[in-house]
């Protein structure tokens, strides 16, 4: 069950797996730091920002203190300016001005953001009018009463609207309460007593009764205030954590305690007595002076709580982003440091292992770490260790032919590659000789490869002992060899080696063959290549030049010699251009097919063409096969041209058999190279062009050449044979002239055999062409093959070949290869010349 359960809990984690999976470390260590980093960083802020808006909230309560403390004072003013706008009946407004300046200055900066400035305007206007207010003394005691109300609702507003009346905090709150509503009333209320007291005295007075009932509801109203002032106090005491608070609220207190008990006395004396002479005209004096300066110091103390408040917000804040910005660096550390921990002995290991496959075995991994990858480190030198030692065993074997043991074509390009950076550095002449055997595949392929090995093992010998010692011998493939000489004297001098090469393989070599021994021949071309420092060639570049030299000593006649020169040059940088030029005139549609007729002997009627390529040129014009095919092979270009000539010519013959009158059994013959026919698209490019354009699959004639078959025998029965299937008959071109072998014609699916050229030229004046071309006619019909002669120039090549048993020939005795149009004239013509001679 336990079991089971780990199984189930390590499933529900497959999908993280995958995706880290996907991820490369980097990635992998970003995920981790967003899906860590992202949530601290989204909690700090939201604390970070909750402490900003804290402190939001305390600033505007100071702006509250702020302009509540000098209305306060103006207060207090106002009730001292009625006082004595009641008992002297004087103008004592003026005294106000100063009060109204400081508080205009608080409500320019903070009375719009506190939404007070109106209820400012409004209480300002009463001030103002109060001063100036005339008659009697009730007329201005009821006055400046207005003023004191409005001042009272002022404060209040003032508090609610900066949010003084919601502090959080016990003894902030109290402070508050107490400037908002304790201090204000109480000077509203000892002014108030003391003027009513005064007021009959100035005749202007209500009934004794009202005064007396007024007068007790003030003291009522000193009584309870004193009380909730003494438990605010109290509570301020023992909340707040300043001690100057503490000891500045105490002391203000007392004092106005004091003041208050004097005044309320001579309030209760007063009411006893009914007589408002108890209260003395500057009874409210004491209190008012009292309350404002306790007014001043609880707002003094009121703002230095906020600011503590404000502070302590900050701090935390600050603590907050700089503890969060300390865990991201420490994470952003860890992950950067995990990170390196990992991706360090990875890269050591990938370095080690991208060493290695350059070939460096002496690469070993070291790593710091005591984790897993170690423990890969550690296996993989031991590996390396393994590899090195067999390596080494098989180095000689990667680098040298095993048949002979000269150096092979790997270590042929890194010796001239250092043979040229010290011709580089000395600027004496090298050469590169390229050897090709002349005869060498006849005798392989008469004597078998065996005694080809034994001509290959002598010739490398040869060259070996006649080459300085410092100079290189190596066997590139096949009969392909090469030799490298370094410092040589002058041109001449390596021409004089490379006669020697020529006369040296053209010795007679002894090899054993079956029971005995016997004597060949090959000889060798020879082709130089040469480099000064002049100019910086690369080793493919001066080996290509060789070759081309070389084959052109083969094209001259064999055994010879040949340097590569200007005029080789031109014609390689020719090739070149051809090469390029050609493979945009298969893209771009330049690519031609002429038809040439094949014509039945006996009545000389056309039974259908040969799809011969030419190339129309923007520059050059109209080319033969000569210029480029050969190009074409050499590039494998060769596929996708014969896919245009194919698909073309298929097209064109269904067009003839579908449309032209008596063509319905016309067929088209196209060469196949042998590149073409062994490249893997080759079936099916011939059935995806059959389906293309219709064209019957018994109309459709494939000419491959003997050697294009027997390259390799294996692969040739299989394609022959996917080709024969598909309806599509296989003709052998140029036979005679390569394999000529019985076995291949008996094995694969081919029905018809194409004479050469060559065979037919000398019909009519050399008897030994005419035996030959007698003896593949007598084996064509032996084995039911069909006959076709090429070349046919003359009548009298065509009779002979009609009376030695050739059915069907083609040659420019009946037309020159021609386009579409042309080509078909010459039908249009035998079938009218056919019409005269068969009559009506």
């Amino acid at each position: 069950m336990t079991s089971r359960a780990v199984t189930v809990a390590l499933a529900l984690f497959k999908p993280a797996a995958a995706l880290f999976g996907w991820l490369r470390y980097a990635q992998k260590f970003m995920v981790l730091g967003l899906v860590l980093l992202v949530p601290l960083g989204y909690v700090a802020k939201a604390y970070v920002d909750l402490q900003h808006s804290q402190i939001s909230s305390s600033v505007r309560e100071r702006q509250g203190v702020e302009l509540m403390a000098p209305l306060i004072v103006l207060t207090a003013d106002v009730v001292e300016a009625r006082h004595h706008a009641v008992t002297r009946g004087g103008d004592e407004g003026a005294g106000l001005a100063d009060d109204l300046a400081v508080v205009d200055d608080i409500d320019r900066r903070v009375g719009a953001e506190l939404g007070t400035a109106g209820d400012w305007r409004s209480a300002r206007a009463l001030v103002l009018a109060a001063a100036h207010t005339n008659g009697t003394a009730a007329d201005r005691y009821r006055a400046y009463n207005a003023v004191t109300d409005r001042l009272l609702a002022l404060i209040v507003r003032v508090g609610d609207e900066s949010n003084l009346t919601l502090d959080p905090n016990l003894d902030s709150y109290y402070l508050m309460d107490t400037l908002q509503f304790r201090l204000p009333v109480l000077l509203d209320t000892a002014g108030r007593s003391a003027d009513r007291a005064a007021l009959p005295a100035t005749d202007e007075a209500g009934g004794d009764t009202d005064v007396f009932i007024e007068l007790g509801l003030d003291n009522g109203v000193l009584a309870s205030t004193r009380k909730v002032l003494a438990r605010t106090v109290g509570t301020v005491s023992t909340t707040t954590t300043s001690p100057d608070v503490r000891a500045v609220i105490r002391s203000q207190f007392d004092r106005l305690d004091a003041a208050s008990v004097l005044l309320g006395d001579a309030l209760t004396t007063a009411v006893k007595s009914r007589q408002v002479s108890a209260i003395g005209t500057d009874a409210a004096d004491a209190v008012r002076a009292a309350a404002t300066s306790f007014a001043a110091s609880a707002a003094e103390a009121l703002d230095e709580l906020l600011l503590m408040r404000i502070d302590g917000y900050a701090t935390r804040a600050r603590q907050v982003e700089i503890g969060t910005g300390l865990a991201g660096l420490l994470a952003i550390y860890l992950f950067v440091g995990f990170y390196l921990s990992v991706t360090s002995p990875i890269w050591k290991i990938i370095g080690a292992l991208k060493a290695v496959a350059r070939g460096d075995l002496a690469r070993r991994v070291t790593v710091d770490t005591h984790d897993e990858l170690s423990f890969v480190a550690t296996a993989l030198n031991e590996t390396f260790s393994r590899t090195e030692v067999v390596t080494e065993r098989l180095a000689v074997q990667a680098t040298h032919d095993k048949l002979t043991s000269l150096p092979n074509r790997a270590l042929v390009i890194d010796r001239l590659e250092l043979a040229l950076s010290r011709t580089q550095r000395s600027r004496r002449l090298m050469a590169a000789f390229f050897i090709d055997l002349d005869r060498f595949k006849l005798i392989n392929d008469s004597l078998g490869h065996e005694a080809g090995d034994q001509v290959l093992c002598v010739i490398a010998g040869r060259l070996t002992d006649m080459v300085r010692a410092g100079d290189t011998v190596a066997r590139l493939a096949g009969d392909e060899f090469v030799v490298i000489g370094e410092e040589l004297a002058g041109a001449n001098m390596a021409v004089l080696v490379a006669e020697r090469i020529v006369t040296a393989l053209s010795r007679p070599i002894m090899i054993t063959c079956g029971t005995g021994e016997r004597e060949v021949s090959v000889g060798a071309s020879v082709g130089i290549a040469f480099a000064d420092g002049g100019s910086k060639l690369a080793p493919g570049d001066l080996l290509r030049d060789a070759d081309v030299a070389m084959y052109r000593a083969k094209q001259r006649g064999r055994g010879r010699v040949e340097i590569f020169d200007d005029a080789l040059r031109i014609a390689v940088e020719r090739r070149s251009e051809t090469l390029h030029d050609l493979r945009r005139g298969i893209e771009c549609g330049q690519i031609r097919v002429y038809y040439q007729p094949i014509v039945e002997t006996a009545f000389e009627r056309i039974v259908g063409f040969e799809a011969l390529v030419r190339w129309e040129h923007p520059t050059r014009g109209l080319l033969g096969p000569v210029e480029f095919v050969e190009v074409a092979e050499e590039s494998g270009l060769i596929v996708p041209l014969g896919a245009v000539v194919l698909a073309e010519a298929c097209r064109q013959m269904a067009e003839w058999r579908a449309n032209r009158p008596g063509c319905d059994q016309l067929h088209i013959a196209i060469n196949v190279s042998g590149a073409q026919f062994s490249h893997p698209s080759f079936v099916p490019t011939i059935s995806s062009v059959l389906a293309e354009t219709g064209l019957q699959p018994d109309a459709l004639w494939l000419e491959i050449t003997e050697t294009s078959i027997m390259e390799n025998a294996e692969s040739t029965g299989d394609t022959l044979e996917a080709i024969r299937a598909l309806g599509v008959h296989l003709a052998i071109d140029d036979f005679g002239t390569g394999y000529s072998s019985l076995a291949y014609l008996r094995r694969f699916p081919v029905e018809v055999l194409k004479i050469d050229r060559s065979f037919v030229d000398g019909l009519g004046r050399d008897r030994e062409d005419e035996a030959i071309v007698a003896m593949i006619v007598s084996l064509a019909r032996t084995l039911d093959l069909l006959i076709i002669a090429e070349g046919v120039e003359t009548r009298t090549q065509l009779e002979q070949l009609h009376r030695l048993g050739c059915t069907t020939v083609q040659g420019h005795h009946f037309g020159e290869a021609a386009p579409p149009e042309r080509a078909w004239d010459s039908v249009a013509r035998r079938q009218r010349a056919r019409a005269v001679l068969t009559g009506p």
